[in-house]
């Protein structure tokens, strides 16, 4: 029998000392999970999803972008629960010290499998938005897994965007790639690394943090649910004109 109750009634429902805890955690630790956050059945339809999409791409890398690509999964869902937009709300209202933004997500689905699996890994960033939400959907439970990677927190919000945009290009380039690359193997770097755990939720600053994931096996696939929320520069003229130019 099919569940066709809302992703919502599934969801806990986190107090604001649970939200406060998390806070805490995301600063100390880099970031902050809830096991299972995601119901059973809420994971299997995402998981059925990705499986069919991987096998339409001739189990090949590929993106969705936006709630009405993932339209149906629960996915879409979850980006419009009142139980999960309070999570990035409450959290930017601790961090900012302001009164959050209406919630719009940038919602990306990804899943890494083939040869696309290694060409889209270990690519070291910071997100352009100030929270990030991973949800991961299929996780390899064998050989590489894709594992998160995260240098938490190593720059504050930058007050202009010329600024965010020279730390992002002194991280886009092959020498910084390869030094960052050098230093995730090292045993002593002060690198957090999460083996995740289909259908938890894992939170940290996206914009603050240099983050990546490790590739998968070729052969097997790898599919994780970001939300991005809070962009510190949507309104910056600046940005504004290079979308243009």
């Amino acid at each position: 029998m099919i569940d066709d109750a809302t992703i919502d009634a599934r969801l806990p429902v986190l107090s604001d000392g649970a939200i406060q805890q998390m806070f805490n955690d995301i600063n100390t630790n880099g970031f902050c999970c809830i096991p299972d956050y995601i119901n059973t059945t809420d994971l299997r339809r995402m998981q059925f999803f990705v499986s069919r999409a991987v096998a339409h791409s001739q189990n090949e890398y590929v993106v969705f972008r936006g709630s009405e690509a993932v339209s149906g999964t629960g996915m879409d869902e979850l980006a419009r629960s009142p139980e999960f937009t309070s999570i990035f709300s409450r959290l930017y209202r601790l961090a900012m010290g302001t009164t959050p933004p209406k919630v719009t997500f940038y919602q990306i689905l990804r899943c890494l499998t083939g040869k696309g699996a290694a060409r889209n890994s270990l690519i070291f960033h910071y997100d352009s938005y100030l929270i990030t939400a991973l949800i991961p959907v299929t996780i390899p439970g064998t050989g590489k897994r894709g594992d998160f990677l995260l240098f938490p927190n190593t720059r504050k919000v930058r007050a202009f965007y010329a600024t965010n945009l020279f730390d992002k290009l002194l991280l886009d380039n092959r020498i910084t790639q390869f030094f960052l690359r050098t230093l995730a193997r090292s045993r002593n770097a002060p690198l957090v690394r999460v083996q995740m755990v289909p259908g938890s939720l894992y939170l940290f600053w996206g914009y603050r943090s240099i983050h990546t994931n490790e590739p998968c096996d070729p052969d097997a696939v790898r599919a994780t649910a970001l939300f991005h929320f809070a962009d510190p520069h949507a309104d910056s003229s600046l940005k504004a004109s290079l979308r243009q130019s």
